[in-house]
């Protein structure tokens, strides 16, 4: 057992970041408490892709076989225009796995049986985070008061730990809103993992076993009020290429959000450490968020498997020297990459829509991908 089990951790949140986080914290004899606001973990949610690093964190949490298991493994991977027209094909070696496609669900329930049980608790989370020199007192929704030597925020984009412990961060409203849904139908859908660019629009389908994930993303000029079918229906008809046939297909009301970024110009205080999307929430067309997430969860564990409880604020420290370029360098290029992708001008478009053609562009972006995610 090595010193991390002297630790009282609290991680709030039990999305991917935090059971990622509690996973590495329990093989290191650490048993950390995490609180879930929700009182049932949900089964609807995004279609995820997961590169080489946050495929390695699965393997290192015994937990890559189940989501391979229930995820898409392309060999192929395909840009399509309006209307169909292949614009770029790129092919992964059978002998490789550069990136995998899995319902956000089924890759959730893989994360929790590295987590007993009885060190989450549901439907609960701090209604007051109090920072001192000798810990952290958090009352809990319920009323009690529990003190504890480190804090994780890893409750996502509307963070309560970035909210209550925080002061220099950002929560911006993007234009762009997503959709997603799952088909469970045999739809020819070409490649195994196909990108169709429309106008303004990104429609993306993947075959994960024997369903077919299909999200679709948008620019808007004001924003739809949820699930906005009635806008779906319309885009999939702007897109074209399957996105029709595979609605009629679903009687399923689809998950919908709006795209959403956050920026925290320090991701810790003494005492307190933001993880993931509560931390750094980029622009998902990089399909990257995911790893991330995983990614921050190895490394803070990594920097708190030998430290004490005096020690904590030197270990966070050194966790964000570490993850901060990174995500850094990822959050650019999402950035890049929206703005590509999301092109509402027919001459722009035209225009990219060539480059992707004749170049080797999505080879190159893939090989970055892997070496990068």
């Amino acid at each position: 057992m090595t010193r991390s089990a002297t630790l009282d951790v609290l991680i709030v949140g039990g999305g991917i970041a935090g059971l990622g986080l509690a996973g590495y914290l329990a093989r290191q004899g650490c048993e950390p408490t995490v609180v879930e606001q929700a009182t049932e973990w949900r089964s609807s949610g995004y279609g995820i892709g997961l590169w080489s690093d946050g495929l390695a964190v699965l393997d290192e949490l015994d937990c890559l076989g189940a989501v391979r298991q229930r995820a898409a493994d392309p060999n192929r991977i395909e840009i399509r225009a309006t209307g169909g027209e292949r614009l770029r094909q790129t092919t992964i070696p059978p002998d490789r796995t550069l990136l995998l496609a899995v319902h956000r669900a089924d890759l959730h329930a893989a994360l929790r049986t590295a987590v007993p049980a009885d060190w989450i608790r549901m439907g609960t989370t701090p209604a007051r985070i109090r920072e001192r020199r000798g810990g952290v007192d958090v009352t809990f929704d319920d009323g009690r008061t529990e003190t504890f030597d480190l804090v994780v925020g890893a409750d996502g984009i509307h963070s309560t730990v970035r909210e209550q412990c925080f002061t220099e961060w950002t929560l911006r409203d993007l234009d762009t809103y997503v959709w997603s849904l799952w088909v469970e139908e045999d739809v020819d859908v070409g490649g195994d993992m196909v990108s169709v660019w429309g106008p303004g629009s990104e429609g993306f389908v993947a075959r994960v076993g024997d369903r077919v994930g299909v999200n679709l993303a948008a620019r808007l000029e004001s924003a739809p009020e949820p699930p906005a079918l009635d806008e779906l229906r319309t885009l999939a008809d702007a897109v074209d290429w399957q996105r029709p046939a595979l609605l009629e297909e679903t009687d399923e009301e689809p998950f919908f959000d709006r795209v959403r970024e956050v920026t925290c110009e320090r991701w810790r205080t003494d005492r307190v450490a933001l993880v993931g999307d509560a931390a750094h929430a980029l622009h998902p067309i990089a399909g990257m968020g995911a790893s991330l997430a995983l990614q921050d969860a190895r490394v803070l564990a990594q920097e708190l498997a030998t430290t004490r409880p005096e020690r904590v604020s030197t270990a966070l420290d050194r966790f964000e020297a570490r993850r901060r370029k990174p995500v850094e360098r990822e959050k650019r290029k999402a950035r890049v990459e929206a703005a590509v992708t999301f092109v509402e001008s027919e001459p722009l478009r035209r225009l990219r829509n060539g480059v992707v053609e004749h170049t080797p562009i999505l080879d190159l972006f893939v090989r970055q991908q892997a070496i990068s995610g």
